[in-house]
């Protein structure tokens, strides 16, 4: 697809969770290698409208990282050169990204222990690598996972844990409280990571409260990739997610994020390690892909 119809798919949420950054970054990438330009400012002005047009569609930290890391420092004025550059750079991105994923896999399933309970929301692949690894190690433990409403994405982790015998309980978001004073340990994913907290799916701020209150561990799992320098954009969907009524004395505000302040989190998951909160910034702030 060109960039233009994937800004527009991902405005109608058409796409959306980690395949924005799948597919805007593959359109940017095609985008960049069939470029025809011959000047070279026209070239480069073509390649910033793009980026443009992505990053308005949606502030998604890693589709960003990675087009501003292979659009930083351009030492040439060859295009086919830039073109080479960009390839590359995106690739050894990309890599990485898989790679700390990897990382994070072996070092998240050290805390699930057996018979554990785990509460988890919405649906993160990264958690559910972890899930599945330490099933397949022989680990036995139970799942509450919420259902994540407007659009029940927490039904997509149950299923597909289901599919590797792992067991679990499908709850209402609203039911955490009920449920948090009999599990050992919350285990999320996050949408965004910065110097002062997590961006996740609404609901998760609620989970880490009451978290607090019963003194039980909040674990995130996030990848320096998802690291974003700054300050986080409250991003409403479309209230017909919640109710589609027509009536001017109610008003429907569907707020898609929750920001967690580090203090509430235990600890970060990632391809450094399981490392306190302001430990692990240090490490994704040195990050050089």
């Amino acid at each position: 697809m060109l960039p233009s119809d994937v800004a527009k798919k991902i405005k109608n949420y058409e796409i959306q969770g980690s395949d924005v950054a799948k597919y805007a970054i593959g359109s940017f990438k095609n985008f960049v290698l069939n470029e025809n330009s011959k000047n070279f400012d026209s070239f480069i002005k073509n390649i910033e409208d793009v980026k443009k047009i992505l990053f308005d569609a949606k502030k998604d930290p890693v589709m960003m990282n990675c087009i501003n890391f292979a659009m930083k420092n351009l030492q040439t004025k060859n295009i086919e050169d830039v073109k080479k550059i960009l390839n590359e750079r995106i690739e050894k991105f990309l890599n990485y990204k898989n790679l700390s994923e990897d990382k994070i896999c072996e070092y998240g399933k050290n805390i699930i222990f057996q018979d554990a309970k785990i509460l988890t929301h919405c649906y993160s692949k990264n958690v559910l690598k972890i899930l599945k690894k330490s099933k397949k190690e022989g680990k036995n433990f139970l799942v509450i996972n919420t259902e994540t409403r407007p659009n029940f994405t927490g039904r997509m982790t149950s299923e597909e844990i289901s599919n590797y015998k792992i067991k679990s309980i499908h709850i209402i978001d609203s039911a955490v409280a009920y449920f948090m004073k009999d599990i050992d340990f919350v285990l999320v994913g996050c949408d965004a990571i910065n110097e002062d907290g997590i961006l996740n799916k609404i609901g998760t701020l609620n989970i880490a409260i009451i978290a607090k209150f019963y003194k039980k561990d909040f674990y995130v799992v996030a990848s320096g990739v998802k690291f974003y320098s700054n300050k986080f954009i409250e991003e409403l969907r479309k209230k017909e997610e919640i109710w589609n009524i027509e009536n001017d004395f109610i008003d429907v505000k569907n707020v898609a994020y929750d920001f967690v302040d580090k203090n509430f989190i235990t600890k970060i998951i990632s391809e450094f390690g399981i490392l306190n909160y302001d430990e692990t910034i240090e490490k994704f702030k040195s990050l050089e892909y």
